[in-house]
C-alpha cells in the first residue's frame, strides 16, 4: 500500500506544471485519507428440492431415473461451475412405483358420451333452402300454398329464373331449388332424422384420456432437483461516490479475487466479527481462503489451494510496496455480502479491489485529489472540493435570484 510520502510526492508531480515543490505542497496541513473500492460478482448456486406424486399413461420404464430413500440427504456433487445454466434433476423414491389397470375403462375405451354409445346422434329431416333460405320461396302464396289474390315483385338482384309453384300451383313464382317449399331434406342424414356420431365415428366408444387408451398406468414419488445461478453484484466504495470508480481503469492496480469452492463461503467468526471462521479476520486466512498471497508483511504461504479454486494474484511493482490494501480490509467489505442464501451449494467469489487516497490541504481548500494507485507509478484526479461545490452552488442560486428580480422589474 502507499505510504503517505508516496502519496504526497504523486500529489505533487501531479501539479508539477505549475512548479510545485515540497514548499508549494509541504506535509503539514496535509489530510490522507484512504478509501476502499471494491467491484465484481458473487455468483451463487441455489438448489430447491420437492417431492411429489408423478403419473405416467400407459407403461413406463423408469430405471434410467436414480433413486432416492431421503431426498434431503442424497448427494449430488456440486457444480464446477456456480454459474452454469439451471438444470433440473428428477428422481425416484425407492419402492414408490406402482403399474395399475385403469378402473374407469375397458381395455382403454369407455362408452362415448355424445351418443351414449349408441353410435348415432339425432338429426334435423329438413334443412333452410340454399337458394332462397325461406324467403319469398314462392311470390304466389310464400310457401303456405294459399295463392294471394296479387303476387309479390321479383327482387330486383334477383337473376334465376323462377319455377311453378309446387304447393300452389302458379307458374314462375317459385324458387328453382325447392320449388315452393322453402325447405331441402338434410343431405347428411337424408332426411332420416339420424346421423353417424362424429366422436365415436359409430363405434359407440372413445379412447380414455386418463389411460391415453391403454388400460393402464404408472404412479410413482418423485424428487426434483432444481439448480439456478444468482449472481450478486458487488459495487462498494468506502467513503467515496460511487462515480470513484470513474476515476479508474483496467491499467490501475487493482488486486484480484477469483474463487470457486467450500472456502468461497466461509462461516461467520464470532470472536473477531468478520467473515472466515477458517482465519478470514486476518490477512493470512483470506489469503487461505481465496488463494491470493498474502499482503506484504504479513506472514503466510502464498500459492493456490489446489483444485478447489482458481486465483488471480494481486500484480507486483518492480519495486517499492504493493499498491494493494490489506486483504483482511476486503473480507471486511464482503462480509455483509457473503452470508449463505437458503438452499446455496455452490458459490464463485471474483471481485476486484483497490485503495484509493483522499487528500485534501489548508492551502489547497477548493481541490480535492485522488492518488491512484498505478504502474509505473500513480497518477492523481484532481475535483473540486465539497466547500467549493456549495459555494458554486450558492453562486448559482443567487444568479437566478437576481435573474427573476429584474425579469420582475422589467415587467
Amino acid at each position: 500500500m502507499l505510504s503517505d510520502d508516496d502519496i504526497l510526492a504523486a500529489v505533487r508531480r501531479g501539479l508539477g506544471a505549475a512548479g510545485a515543490d515540497d514548499a508549494a505542497f509541504p506535509a503539514a496541513g496535509a489530510r490522507i485519507t484512504r478509501h476502499l473500492l471494491v467491484a465484481g460478482e458473487i455468483v451463487r448456486c441455489v438448489e430447491t428440492r420437492t417431492e411429489g406424486t408423478a403419473f405416467h399413461a400407459g407403461t413406463r420404464d423408469l430405471s434410467d431415473l436414480p433413486e432416492y430413500d431421503d431426498l434431503d440427504r442424497y448427494p449430488i456433487p456440486a457444480p464446477a461451475d456456480p454459474g452454469a445454466a439451471r438444470s433440473t434433476l428428477r428422481l425416484v423414491r425407492r419402492g414408490s412405483v406402482a403399474a395399475r389397470a385403469c378402473s374407469t375403462c375397458t381395455n382403454g375405451r369407455k362408452p362415448c358420451a355424445r351418443c351414449d354409445g349408441a353410435g348415432d346422434v339425432g338429426c334435423r329431416t329438413h334443412v333452410p333452402c340454399s337458394g332462397c333460405e325461406g324467403r319469398l320461396c314462392c311470390l304466389a302464396c310464400e310457401g303456405t300454398g294459399k295463392r294471394a289474390r296479387e303476387a309479390a315483385d321479383r327482387p330486383q338482384a334477383e337473376t334465376a329464373a323462377r319455377v311453378r309453384c309446387r304447393k300452389c300451383g302458379a307458374d314462375d313464382v317459385a324458387c328453382g331449388k325447392c320449388r315452393g317449399a322453402g325447405q331441402k331434406k338434410c343431405g347428411v342424414c337424408r332426411g332420416t332424422g339420424s346421423r353417424t356420431c362424429p366422436d365415436c365415428e359409430g363405434g359407440g366408444t372413445v379412447s380414455h384420456d386418463f389411460c391415453a387408451g391403454t388400460g393402464r398406468y404408472v404412479e410413482w414419488t418423485e424428487g426434483v432437483v432444481v439448480r439456478e445461478p444468482v449472481v450478486d453484484t458487488v459495487e462498494e466504495s468506502s467513503g467515496l461516490p460511487a462515480r470513484a470508480f470513474g476515476w479508474t481503469n483496467e491499467a490501475d492496480a487493482w488486486g484480484r479475487v477469483d474463487h470457486v469452492g467450500e472456502d468461497a463461503f466461509p462461516p461467520h467468526d464470532t470472536a473477531t466479527g468478520l467473515v472466515g471462521g477458517t482465519g478470514l479476520a486476518k490477512a493470512t486466512g483470506f489469503a487461505k481462503a481465496t488463494g491470493l498471497d498474502p499482503a506484504p508483511g504479513t506472514p503466510g504461504t502464498p500459492g493456490t489451494t489446489g483444485n478447489t479454486g482458481s486465483t488471480t494474484p494481486a500484480p507486483t511493482p518492480a519495486s517499492g510496496p504493493t499498491p494493494t490494501p490489506d486483504l483482511s480490509e476486503v473480507a471486511a467489505r464482503l462480509k455483509p455480502r457473503l452470508a449463505r442464501r437458503d438452499g446455496e451449494v455452490a458459490r464463485r467469489v471474483r471481485v476486484r479491489y483497490l485503495s484509493l487516497a483522499r487528500v485534501t490541504h489548508d492551502d489547497h481548500p477548493h481541490r480535492v485529489y485522488v492518488v491512484v494507485p498505478r504502474r509505473p507509478a500513480p497518477r492523481v484526479v484532481t475535483v473540486r472540493s465539497p466547500r467549493r461545490a456549495w459555494r458554486l452552488a450558492g453562486l448559482a442560486v443567487l444568479v437566478l435570484v437576481a435573474a427573476v428580480a429584474v425579469s420582475r422589474l422589467l415587467t
